[in-house]
């Protein structure tokens, strides 16, 4: 085993791994692609950019700003997904809150 420090790929830095990254691929290349929901629900990455946004300004509304924490209860459900965007890309931090625990367990 070689004790070489590597130096890093100046372009492995050029792109970050951002939550927003992952949506702006498919919002700038394909943006009436459908996405579908267990059969249940459409959406294309355009209604979905656009669902995201307002519930980011909703959010910043009620006083979410960056650096706040959002906590959401919620099942696995296009809700989440929007929800699992627009926290983060806003600049807050989203706690997950799992359905199953009791409410004296989600107080602690």
């Amino acid at each position: 085993m070689h004790d070489q420090a590597l130096n890093p790929t100046p372009s492995a830095y050029a792109y970050p791994l951002l939550i927003k990254h992952l949506l702006q691929t498919p919002l700038g290349q394909a943006p009436d692609q459908e996405i579908v929901y267990r059969g249940q629900k459409r959406l294309t990455y355009r209604t979905l950019g656009e669902r995201i946004a307002r519930l980011a300004s909703g959010l910043s509304g009620l006083g979410a700003q960056h650096g706040s924490t959002v906590a959401v209860m919620d099942w696995d459900s296009h809700r989440y997904l929007e929800c699992y965007f627009a926290i983060p890309m806003m600049g807050a931090v989203l706690q997950t809150v799992n359905v199953r625990l009791s409410p004296s367990e989600i107080a602690y």
